[in-house]
């Protein structure tokens, strides 16, 4: 069935995220006190399931006979997803260790974790810590390129799960994010923390759903510059990117692309004319070459975005399928619509 990729009004946004009125949220340190009662048990215990769990997860179904015990966790987002979960100590080793920007309420526990590489660890690697479940927050970090696929060590009898961001069927609504989180707290013996999670994922997105109704805003059209010279690298229709996009009040200029990022063309995003860009930060070019770069260019320059000198920076570390993802939106929102946002209400 087809989908609808187009970001919808501000307005139309609000049930959606409306649905968690009533949560009571945690704050990052009672989230952490929460993520350890009924749940710790199942993790301490390494209990097997009275009867086997199965998910279908990307299309692939997966049968967990017992609670996970030694986790590899591919990406460093997911690291502090698993670590938010309570799960952490048993993650046995790590892609993307070395990140430098890691959440405050993960980041003891992220570093007292094996790094195994800079980016993904090899099949050696992951076969020589015999780990029970892989987990990937990116189709490379389960490829031929990676040096095993799903399909490879599921051979080894080791489960594996990925993002739905990746999956390749979009992400047209925050509900992916809710489903991927309950599967993974449902397999890790950790519900309750999983649920907290979710709670305050969604109750931040209405927050900012809310200020925005209030204020009776419209979305801002909008170019996502991720990086490239001789071609923009931006974000399609189909990627949290998208989804952020919504939820800020930022209409995305290049919803028909059909991959969370894709290279689309100087002379595209300049006939439609946007009126901001958000710069993605990270890379080797810093966000003040990458500017400088939109400013000299004949195309961009004559942009409503770089006449208006209108950009706003976020970093890419919060542009994941992760708790990280409200901080971008917030971030866009209050930077298109500061109106809509009074200094009481920043955090």
């Amino acid at each position: 069935m087809a989908r609808n990729l187009l970001p919808t009004p501000v307005a139309a946004r609000r049930g959606r995220a409306l649905t968690v009125a009533g949560v009571v949220l945690c704050s990052a340190l009672a989230l952490t006190a929460c993520s350890r009662g009924t749940d710790t048990e199942a993790r301490a215990a390494g209990a097997e399931f009275d009867e086997p769990v199965e998910i279908v997860n990307c299309e692939r179904t997966e049968v967990f006979d017992a609670v996970p015990q030694r986790i590899i966790s591919q990406n460093n987002h997911v690291t502090e997803i698993l670590i938010q979960m309570g799960v952490g100590d048993r993650i046995v080793g790590m892609g993307y260790g070395e990140a430098t920007n890691v959440l405050p309420e993960a980041e003891e526990q992220f570093r007292s974790i094996t790094s195994l590489a800079k980016e993904y660890p090899t099949r050696e690697q992951v076969l020589d810590l015999e780990p029970d479940f892989v987990v990937a927050g990116m189709t490379s970090a389960l490829s031929e390129t990676a040096g095993y696929t799903r399909e490879d060590l599921d051979g080894e009898g080791i489960n594996t799960f990925l993002f739905s961001e990746y999956c390749g069927d979009g992400f047209p609504d925050i509900e992916l994010l809710v489903e991927d989180y309950r599967q993974l707290g449902q397999v890790l013996g950790a519900e309750t923390a999983a649920e907290e999670l979710i709670d305050r994922i969604l109750g931040e997105l209405a927050e900012v759903t809310e200020a925005l109704d209030a204020a009776g805003v419209e979305p801002v059209p909008t170019f996502f510059y991720d990086s490239g010279q001789d071609q923009p690298l931006t974000i399609g229709g189909t990627g949290i990117g998208n989804l952020i996009a919504e939820y800020a009040g930022a209409e995305n200029i290049t919803p028909e692309g059909e991959k969370p990022y894709f290279a689309s063309s100087w002379e595209t995003i300049g006939e439609r004319a946007p009126e901001a860009i958000v710069i993605l930060d990270y890379g080797s070019a810093s966000v003040e070459e990458k500017i400088d770069y939109l400013r000299s260019h004949p195309i961009m320059a004559t942009t409503p975005a770089v006449r208006d000198d209108r950009f706003v920076v976020v970093s890419l570390g919060d542009f994941f399928e992760s708790g990280r993802l409200t901080t971008s939106v917030r971030t866009i929102a209050e930077g298109l619509h500061p109106e809509a946002f009074s200094d009481a209400d920043r955090p």
